[in-house]
């Protein structure tokens, strides 16, 4: 691929390929990533959940949250429902959505919904995924195992049926000032599985996104070990100039803007976490777009997009009415 994109998709594969895109990538503005959805409920308003989890909407402002756990002793991992994940009717929209959508304008994004931690502790609840840490370890490993065998069985099938050019995978591993999991134990549980994940992707070529909350620097080096392409990680919880000075040659960072500056911050402070990632993304390697999928203020929206315009092209030749979108 040559310097000069000439659509969305090739400005983005420029910057993913850490070349000077035409202008700084943005999904929410420049239409560049479409995101396809296969069709296991992963959480809702009220009911379960394809993986048999009640859920309640206690605050249409927030989401849902699980009122109860089903899963409850280390004899019933083995025979618990998961579900199906070769069901033909699971791709079935999926399929449809994608087939709209011209593959030389835009990146086909699969959302393969959470990730090994969060839905081994959804089934369990979080106090008893911990103890069965250290008291069923093998048990706990062996659901793990169980949800990866679902996980990657529609990696498989978004790739192969969907056509999709990225997988994400969302997993929130840290707190605020560090991970939930020690990276000792996460290393245990989580990340032999979640090399799998990633390889099933990876051997036909396609990207690894990887969201998490919280603070999770102790575990990059191993995400990128184990081959995560694009990191979507908290700004306002990590040191993203010293990730990207870093790791910046080896992965790709997605995000930039801090969720809680859009959703509380002043404009300038908007305003500013654009400009930086302008400069950051200059060479390639991120993608702007804000911290978290949340509901943000019109009027904030409205500043991140007008910066970016204003401050986010690099070279005049690109295809000017894409980059206005």
């Amino acid at each position: 691929m040559s310097g000069l994109a000439r659509t969305p998709r090739e400005n983005f594969m420029l910057a993913i390929e850490h070349q000077q895109p035409c202008w700084l990538p943005c999904p929410t503005f420049d239409g560049s990533v479409m995101v396809i959805h296969h069709a296991l409920t992963e959480r809702c308003d009220h009911g379960k959940d394809s993986w048999g989890v009640p859920w309640e909407l206690k605050d249409p402002r927030s989401d849902s949250f699980p009122v109860s756990h089903p899963l409850t002793s280390p004899d019933e991992v083995e025979d618990y429902p998961l579900p199906w994940a070769d069901d033909p009717r699971l791709l079935d929209e999926a399929k449809k959505t994608a087939s709209k959508y011209d593959r030389g304008e835009v990146v086909l994004f699969g959302d393969n919904g959470w990730g090994l931690f969060e839905r081994a502790w959804i089934l369990l609840g979080m106090p008893r995924f911990f103890v069965w840490a250290f008291r069923h370890s093998s048990n706990l490993k062996r659901l793990i195992e169980r949800i990866a065998e679902v996980k990657m069985t529609l990696t498989e099938r978004l790739i192969s049926e969907v056509g999709v050019d990225i997988i994400g995978y969302g997993d929130d591993w840290g707190m605020e000032d560090r991970t939930l999991l020690s990276p000792r134990l996460w290393r245990a549980l989580i990340k032999p599985w979640q090399a799998k994940l990633y390889s099933t992707a990876r051997k036909h070529g396609v990207l690894v996104y990887q969201h998490s909350d919280g603070r999770i620097e102790d575990l990059i080096p191993d995400l990128v070990e184990i081959g995560v392409d694009i990191l979507n990680i908290q700004r306002e919880c990590k040191d993203w100039p010293g990730i990207i000075r870093e790791y910046g040659h080896q992965i790709t960072m997605w995000g930039g803007v801090s969720a809680r500056t859009l959703d509380m911050g002043d404009p300038k402070d908007i305003v500013r976490e654009v400009e930086e990632c302008t400069q950051w993304g200059r060479l390639g390697g991120l993608i702007l777009a804000p911290g978290h999928s949340l509901k943000y203020p019109e009027e904030n929206m409205k500043t991140m997009h007008k910066t970016w315009i204003n401050k986010g092209s690099y070279k005049a030749r690109c295809r000017s009415e894409e980059f206005e979108h």
